[in-house]
């Protein structure tokens, strides 16, 4: 597949310190070369030739990012880093993290973007390291091409899960999946599931995913992101 990934998490309000999303910054970049078998170097901005791999150095950018946004600290801090590997030749992340405010137009995101050769063959790794260091209320693996296709059945902008290539559901979320997803859905070890096709690469097609999209979408499982809590 030769186009542009996108993989991302969402959560609701979830108040954090600058230190718990540093450290978790450095644990997703860290961990993310074993990952993607790949060594990248993700530069800190306004600190040149400094590592976000390195966690004072993240503890120091994430404090300055909170220290700017002291008029809002409760909608939290957004940022975004670019960087190069030896194989992928784009990556990068855009994050809105530590918000706790209850307006239903916040919600704590994290996404990666990436190209690159065997770029379709690391979207299930990826997927489940964002799960694992960011523990979102759902997340999932698409591309520009694939929401365009979906986009009658699963407008952009609604703050609700969407069908993707590779969809992953917590644990609450997967409980109140309806029946007949049996051959599309693996459950995880620390709770939740992810659906997809079950075969090669996993991806769903775009009509097997329309045809998912039409029924989930008026499950409880696809219910909004909440705005009282982090999790459904």
């Amino acid at each position: 597949m030769d186009e542009e990934l996108t993989a991302r998490g969402f959560w609701g309000p979830r108040q954090e310190t600058p230190d718990q999303i540093a450290d978790k910054l450095v644990a997703f970049v860290t961990g993310l070369n074993d990952v993607v078998g790949d060594d990248i170097t993700w530069s800190a901005p306004g600190l040149r030739g400094q590592s976000l791999a390195d966690p004072e150095v993240a503890r120091q950018v994430i404090s300055k990012a909170f220290a700017d946004n002291t008029d809002a600290p409760h909608l939290g801090i957004s940022q975004a880093y670019d960087a190069r590997g030896k194989k992928i030749k784009m990556i990068s992340i855009t994050m809105g993290v530590g918000g706790y405010s209850d307006s239903p137009k916040m919600q704590n995101r994290f996404v990666l973007d990436w190209f690159g050769d065997g770029g379709s063959a690391l979207a299930d790794p990826i997927l489940r390291h964002i799960v694992s260091v960011w523990d979102p209320d759902w997340a999932d693996v698409t591309a520009m091409s694939f929401m365009e296709a979906l986009i009658d059945v699963q407008p952009v902008g609604k703050p609700t899960p969407k069908v993707g290539y590779l969809t992953y559901l917590s644990e609450a979320r997967a409980q109140a999946l309806p029946g007949g997803l049996e051959n599309h859905k693996t459950n995880l070890d620390g709770g939740g599931a992810i659906i997809g096709s079950g075969e090669g690469d996993g991806f769903l097609s775009v009509d097997k995913a329309t045809e998912f999209a039409k029924v989930l979408r008026l499950s409880p499982a696809f219910s909004p992101t909440p705005t009282d809590r982090s999790k459904f």
